[in-house]
């Protein structure tokens, strides 16, 4: 699986497509990454053509709070053609690096 630093993250995410992979509740009322897409990980497994059809060549990351989820997200884009990446640690190690 290919996974991102929070340090080198850090470093490009206004270049890259950041889909947050846990559930509205977690996204609306947790920490999050700021410019990330909310899309659940049982939605984005099942209709990712659709979810991604503007992002064919984009590269993505893709985060969860501690990096599980998010892993699971990676892999299977990686599998289906795209350039993917899990940040390693997650929302609470990027927050515990960097302020949100």
């Amino acid at each position: 699986m290919k996974s991102i630093s929070a340090e080198e993250f850090n470093h490009i995410k206004d270049e890259v497509l950041i889909l947050d992979v846990r559930s509205a509740i977690e996204y609306k009322t947790l920490p999050k990454i700021p410019g990330s897409i909310n899309v659940e990980i049982d939605e984005l497994l099942s209709n990712y053509q659709n979810i991604l059809k503007d992002h064919t060549s984009s590269v993505i990351v893709t985060v969860c709070n501690a990096g599980n989820r998010s892993g699971q997200a990676a892999e299977f884009l990686n599998r289906h053609g795209y350039n993917a990446f899990v940040l390693r640690g997650g929302i609470y190690g990027y927050k515990h690096k960097f302020k949100l």
